[in-house]
């Protein structure tokens, strides 16, 4: 719930902006689109999301929907955090679509658009989250009006873009934001192990093979220019990857220290070279975060063996998840036991752009 109340006032919007973005709905909307009401509307926008998303939600989004259902039963708490975040000139949450009930039981929520401040480059963008569209309302434009609206509320507030997510086994969706004039910038899979881990060894008369050391502080200058390639800022912002807690040395092992957070690492070397290095960090999430640095083209022998020596290394009472550029390393991971959990597209709408 705490955890909940303290994304809320991230994310809510004040008092002067839920005037501005009335003044931004469409006319042909207004009967239908209007701004978050955190108060009244998360249970039904947890319902709409889950009933969109249930096939595709893993572990930490059903988690999330949770703790809006928790938060829906406590209007006061809400509505005490929306009084604080008046003051911080925050845009809306969201945005949501009404159509009446078919039945005459009133209005009913059919369509939903979160709207999100990220932070770019020491920019302020935009995040657009949690499209979701009734199945029975589809094909009647709620999801495009819910965008461009969301896009024209980000404008308003001087950003230079806005980034979005979406699954690549998701055509329509994905054809609607580039017909609103989305590009596509990148695509990312999520790995999770699901499998035991693989047998060891190499068989009598085999070459010697990659060899898994510990990260030794000489490595550090090559891991961290991979790491920056393999997760640039404008696409890992949403990632648990703290780079203070990985630099070797005094500086490093004291912030550690602070944090209480104690990263493990290991490095695969190929003959001399050193091929990749790969990074554990625990989570309080559902599974536990491993970070690869290695070139685009590391190896497939080299990416098995630092796998499946991470995987040796640690408990396996829990989960392991990897972010990675879509493609890569894909037939290392699934000899290594893992799998993957979905595959985004990363699209941005850049304002500038967009009006040429």
């Amino acid at each position: 719930m705490k955890k909940f109340c303290n994304r809320f006032l991230k994310y809510n919007g004040s008092a002067r902006h839920r005037m501005h973005t009335d003044l931004l709905i469409p006319p042909q909307a207004d009967q239908h689109l209007r701004r978050l009401d955190a108060r009244r509307d998360l249970a039904a926008v947890a319902d709409l999301v889950e009933l969109c998303f249930n096939d595709t939600l893993d572990p930490e989004g059903r988690s999330y929907l949770k703790q809006m259902r928790q938060a829906a039963q406590h209007a006061r708490l809400i509505g005490w955090a929306d009084s604080l975040s008046h003051e911080a000139g925050m845009p809306p949450a969201g945005l949501v679509w009404e159509e009446d009930s078919p039945d005459g039981g009133g209005r009913r929520l059919v369509g939903n658009l979160s709207l999100i401040p990220i932070g770019l480059q020491g920019k302020r963008g935009y995040l657009i989250a949690n499209v979701a569209v009734h199945p029975d309302f589809r094909g009647r434009g709620i999801g495009r009006e819910l965008t461009t609206t969301a896009l024209e509320l980000a404008r308003s507030r001087g950003a230079p873009a806005a980034w979005l997510q979406v699954r690549d086994d998701n055509p329509p969706a994905i054809h609607i934001y580039e017909t609103v004039g989305f590009k596509q910038r990148a695509r990312r899979t999520s790995w999770v192990t699901t499998a035991e881990i693989p047998a060891g060894g190499r068989p009598n008369g085999a070459p010697v093979g990659p060899r898994v050391v510990s990260r030794q502080a000489s490595h550090w200058p090559e891991q961290r220019a991979w790491l920056r390639a393999i997760y640039p800022a404008e696409l890992s912002w949403h990632l648990p990857l703290d780079w203070k807690a990985l630099p070797p040395g005094i500086e490093g092992m004291l912030y550690r220290f602070l944090i209480w957070q104690y990263p493990r690492h290991w490095a695969v070397l190929q003959g001399s070279r050193l091929a990749g290095l790969l990074t554990w960090v625990g989570s309080s999430g559902h599974a536990d975060r491993l970070w690869l640095a290695a070139p685009a083209e590391i190896d497939e022998e080299a990416m098995v063996a630092l796998l499946t020596a991470a995987r040796r290394g640690l408990p396996r009472t829990r989960p392991l998840a990897l972010n990675l550029p879509a493609g890569m390393s894909a037939p290392a991971l699934r000899r290594a036991g893992f799998g993957t959990q979905q595959t985004l597209i990363w699209m941005e709408y850049r304002f500038g752009e967009a009006a040429k």
